[in-house]
């Protein structure tokens, strides 16, 4: 998903292009020379000013909950402010003389929300590149993340709830509109068991105050760049609260399908990097593959979510059938082993 495709360039690239120059003028910056990151849903562009450089998130209309990004970047600034540990930091903007973290930007009959984050910069690198230390010191960032970035959020805090309901349920942000009607009814049943499987497991663990908290909730190889060989984790817009284990999935479900020669190394070096910071019991470890399985359903999930994606409809029914039938081996066996691609 890194980059844009050409058809969305020739059609969109200008009038997007306008209006991320707009958005630099909102933060006072200079025009920038832009280049795409990412187009899915939202237009994510690096711009490179004589300012220095920055990325700019900029949101179609009614695509994002205002208070749900103003509490993700709230986070965002905590975890600046307060820790060590480096993630993108959203600049102020100052309109009629207040401070805001996103504003409008209007152009035409378009009204865009945009946000202007500093540039980190580093390297990005694919699961297939990451070594034992890369992961290790992954391990370290997420024990950081859970145990030094955690705030008392004020009432108006608005981010999904990540404990069964919200991994399972209907009112889970992987949940869609009608997005079983297109599964044939086996495949309905493997998400009923799967979610069942999990209900006793979770519950007992929700039941400890210190096993949930804020949380990343989408920490794959793309999400993470290294700057002088320590992590920093990016788009934190899947953040949430829910189990502190989750946060290990997503990963180590990448690793499982990219990795499979040495996931299990991979995973050994990411729990020794964690609990070298985060005092967890050793036991709980058994409960890492309940979450890798979850997150395989969360993958099918947003698949069914994003069905209006032409290249993803095309692909997603075989897809979902794949790890479908992957799934329904982990519920005959405990294990989770993938040969159905990442994206």
């Amino acid at each position: 998903m890194a980059g844009v495709k050409r058809e969305t360039k020739a059609g969109q690239g200008r009038l997007w292009h306008e209006i991320a120059q707009q958005a630099l003028r909102s933060w006072d910056l200079p025009p920038g020379e832009l280049s795409w990151l990412r187009m899915n849903g939202k237009a994510v562009v690096k711009a490179q000013t004589a300012a220095g450089a920055f990325v700019l998130r900029l949101y179609p209309p009614g695509s994002v909950n205002r208070a749900a990004l103003r509490s993700e970047l709230r986070w965002l600034s905590f975890i600046r402010r307060r820790t060590d540990l480096l993630a993108p930091l959203a600049l102020a903007a100052e309109v009629n003389g207040h401070e805001h973290l996103f504003v409008d930007v209007s152009h035409g009959a378009q009204t865009v929300i945009a946000v202007v984050f500093q540039f980190i910069e580093g390297a990005i690198k694919s699961a297939r590149d990451l070594t034992l230390n890369d992961v290790y010191a992954t391990g370290e960032y997420l024990g950081k993340l859970h145990q030094d970035a955690q705030f008392e959020p004020p009432p108006d805090f608005l981010r999904p709830r990540l404990d069964w309901e919200g991994l399972f349920g209907d009112s889970s942000p992987y949940a869609s509109p009608g997005e079983t009607d297109s599964l044939s009814a086996e495949q309905r049943a493997i998400f009923a068991d799967v979610a069942e499987h999990m209900r006793g497991p979770l519950s007992a663990l929700a039941a400890k105050p210190e096993a949930m908290g804020l949380i990343h909730a989408d920490l794959l190889a793309k999400n993470i760049i290294f700057r002088d060989a320590a992590p920093a984790a990016l788009d934190f817009e899947f953040c949430g609260h829910g189990f502190f284990l989750y946060d290990l999935a997503p990963l180590l479900w990448q690793l499982k399908g990219e990795r499979a020669a040495d996931c299990l190394d991979l995973e050994e070096a990411l729990w020794l990097g964690y609990r070298s910071v985060r005092l967890v019991a050793e036991s709980e470890r058994e409960l890492l593959e309940a979450f890798i399985a979850a997150r395989q359903l969360a993958s099918c999930r947003w698949l069914l979510a994003n069905m209006q994606n032409e290249s993803l409809r095309k692909i997603a029914p075989t897809l979902i059938a794949q790890r479908c039938d992957e799934l329904k081996a982990y519920l005959d066996s405990g294990i989770l082993r993938r040969s159905s691609p990442t994206l």
